[in-house]
């Protein structure tokens, strides 16, 4: 805030008595009175007195404002309530200006130089550490640091050769020999114990001091008494920003550095590239904290954490004290970046530093489970994904952590087509529509940051079944307490032959064994089907079956006309999975083309196109009003008797129903029950006798087609039977 008065915005809300307290506005701060009252109230309350609301209440225009001032004089204002501020709070301090036009460079001034202990890691890469210290010595104005090289067993000649002859040509310089398995954190630890300042500056050893005030500047900070951490600007070889400091759960990861690759002159989010601010960690490869601060927590946790995430760790205990971690862009040196740990992890197989490497991930995500998903550093409707602040597009990763008025449901559906619309989709949108859930659908799965700042009640997956599905669902497992349910609307493992999916099923016991694993990983099993229930029996014992219905606001309201042409029309629906169960009707068109115009949706045998009017598959958005459209006088559903078939739903009947179509269909199982429809046999002379009766019968045809809409009606549309979908869905 002292950096930047914008940052204080234009809407405050403020307790009266706290506002009368301090004197209320200032009228000689006109023009960045807001500033001003903040800086009072700050001083009142510290940091506590001040509080961020993360909604978007308001929109200012960017040119708005309240002031008659001009602009040298809002400057001269904001200048004088800068200083008197620093003056009440018995600072020291001079103000230069910013790297951007109206923020501040405070350079604060203390008594003394206290000694500061940098300690570098290293092992072999002399070229590296050479560079480190001669820049380091070279280049440091302040007067009193002394340098502990830390040795991790070098075996180069010329990296042993370097180390030895350090004591010599710098008495500044000690090195420690530790050796043993690479473990950074009790390198540091160690040298820690061994320091002799009251500071300690770790320090990577691929680095190399830019400009000569660095320390200064970083001990400025320090010495603030409500300061625990300080980290500096990192810049690539390039010139490209490699750390501005450290974002929780940034790029769906346990932590990362925004704005990596940026330009050193880029302004970054709201101007942070180039303000000093307060962050919730930076990053250890060049960080500066009070010994006594570094001790009281523990230093680097040295067991959990001792390559990855020690240093973002350690600035978490210390924030958890109600220091600040401060990050200054007046501090700048060159990082090249993972090269520290090069050596290293050159001898180590990838597999065990993959498994280090994940062991620490998870235990991060574990004890920081609440500061990865809200940093309070990041505004919780900026994204997670990527390491750019970008808006969050979707609204249900932006909901308040603790505004829980109802279940929150995380859902995968298997596709976006049939099965997917009608299992979960449909469903999920009737569900938030009707304010029973705040329920978020993705075909993407949520990194683990995201999965936490979400927090589901309940995740719903269906058919999720491929390796790298099933790796995912563990990693829910690992990293969310909500009730897991495998969603299933079709025999897998059974199609059939001319079926698209029995290409899927060539290595039965494979696909056995991942379904069995992905189901294993939930608790519950929820199906569209009695005959699906049994079917899988042995692969969960908690099986729930949930019938689909037909969403009424989609369906509701189309008009379908009766005897639109000179003879009746009769069609079908469907898509190519559908082969074999037309092949069961193929000679019943052809043999009553000359008393009906078939029509086929979707699908249809190349015998028959050119007898029949066909109309290509539409997007599903649109299939409703498309079959509509298609003005049928009768609807046909076969089905080949199978037992994939006999898994099967409704639906069909459900769809047709909806528009006020009569159906002829199979008498198998998913269509037998109280469905007012005419059920024949799979025999060409009962489905001929079925279509030519209810031709026989236009009026008849029509009470049949208005029966079956009134039962599906009453009986069969989504939005009545929610409650099925949250029973079936909750634990």
């Amino acid at each position: 805030m002292r950096s930047a008065s914008f940052a204080v915005g234009g809407l405050l809300l403020v307790r009266r008595s706290a506002f009368l307290a301090c004197g209320g506005f200032d009228p000689a701060a006109e023009g960045v009175d807001l500033f001003d009252l903040c800086l009072r109230l700050y001083e009142a309350g510290g940091g506590a007195a001040i509080g961020h609301v993360a909604e978007v209440l308001y929109l200012r225009h960017p040119e708005g404002g309240h002031s008659l001032r001009g602009t040298d004089e809002m400057v001269a204002a904001r200048n004088r309530s800068l200083l008197d501020h620093l003056h009440r709070c018995g600072l020291e301090a001079s103000l230069d200006e910013g790297y951007l036009q109206g923020t501040y460079r405070l350079r604060y001034r203390h008594a003394g130089h206290p000694l500061v202990s940098i300690i570098v890691p290293t092992k072999n890469q002399r070229a590296f550490l050479a560079r480190c210290l001669s820049t380091l010595v070279a280049k440091t104005a302040y007067p009193n640091f002394e340098v502990l090289v830390v040795d991790n067993g070098s075996t180069e000649p010329d990296a042993l050769a370097y180390l030895a002859g350090l004591p010599q040509a710098d008495a500044r310089i000690r090195v420690l020999a530790s050796p043993g398995p690479f473990n950074f954190a009790a390198m540091n630890n160690q040298a820690a114990r061994e320091a002799r300042g009251e500071y300690l500056l770790l320090l990577n050893n691929d680095t190399a001091v830019l400009h000569e005030d660095w320390l200064d500047e970083m001990m400025a900070h320090a010495r603030r008494p409500e300061v625990g951490v300080v980290g500096a600007r990192l810049i690539y070889p390039t010139g490209k920003i490699q750390h501005a400091g450290v974002v929780l759960g940034l790029n769906n990861s346990p932590a990362d550095h925004p704005y990596l690759g940026s330009e050193l002159a880029d302004v970054g989010y709201y101007g942070r590239l180039q303000l000093v601010q307060d962050l919730s960690a930076v990053t250890g490869a060049c960080l500066l904290v009070a010994r006594p601060l570094y001790e009281q927590v523990g230093g680097l946790d040295e067991a959990a954490f001792q390559v990855s995430f020690n240093d973002i760790d350690l600035c978490l205990k210390i924030g958890e004290l109600g220091r600040l971690i401060v990050w200054t862009p007046f501090a700048t040196l060159l990082h090249e970046g993972s090269a520290s740990q090069a050596s290293e992890t050159e001898r180590a197989t990838l597999t065990d530093r993959q498994r280090r490497f994940l062991a620490e991930r998870q235990h991060f995500y574990a004890k920081w489970r609440r500061q990865i998903a809200f940093d309070p550093a990041y505004n919780r409707n900026l994204s997670l994904r990527g390491r750019y602040p970008e808006a969050e597009p979707e609204a249900m990763l932006r909901l308040a952590p603790d505004d829980r008025p109802r279940p929150r449901i995380l859902a995968h559906p298997g596709d976006r087509a049939g099965s997917g619309e009608y299992r979960v989709l449909a469903p999920m949108r009737a569900l938030n529509g009707a304010g029973r859930v705040d329920g978020l659908e993705s075909s993407r799965y949520l990194g683990v940051p995201e999965l936490i700042r979400f927090e589901p009640d309940s995740i719903v997956l269906q058919r999720q079944i491929e390796n790298r599905n099933i790796e995912l669902i563990e990693g829910y497992a690992r990293n969310s307490r909500a009730f897991k349910v495998f969603e299933l609307d079709d025999l897998l493992f059974n199609p059939p032959v001319r079926h698209v999916a029995s290409a899927q099923v060539a290595n039965l016991p494979e696909l056995k064994k991942r379904l069995r694993k992905a189901i294993g990983l939930c608790d519950r099993l929820v199906v569209s089907t009695d005959y699906l229930a049994e079917a899988m029996r042995e692969y969960a014992t908690d099986i729930v079956v949930c019938p689909n219905y037909i969403e009424a606001a989609r369906w509701q309201g189309l008009k379908a006309l009766r005897r639109a042409a000179a003879k009746p029309r009769i069609g079908w629906a469907g898509s190519l999975g559908h082969e074999g169960d037309l092949a069961l009707i193929v000679d019943v068109v052809k043999a009553t083309l000359a008393e009906a115009d078939w029509v086929f949706l979707g699908y249809c045998p190349e015998s028959l196109k050119a007898a029949v009017e066909f109309h290509p598959l539409v997007k599903l958005d649109d299939y409703p009003a498309k079959l509509a459209s298609l003005n049928l006088d009768l609807a046909v559903a076969p089905l080949e008797d199978l037992p994939f078939n006999h898994a099967k739903s409704h639906l069909r009947l459900l769809e047709y129903g909806a528009l006020g179509c009569p159906v002829v269909c199979s008498d198998v199982t998913p269509y037998r029950g109280e469905f007012p429809v005419r059920r024949v046999r799979n025999r060409h002379r009962e489905w001929l006798e079925a279509i030519r009766g209810y031709l026989a019968e236009p009026d008849e045809l029509q009470r049949a087609g208005a029966t079956l809409r009134q039962f599906v009606t009453e009986r069969w549309t989504l939005e009545t039977h929610l409650e099925s979908w949250l029973k079936a869905w909750m634990p």
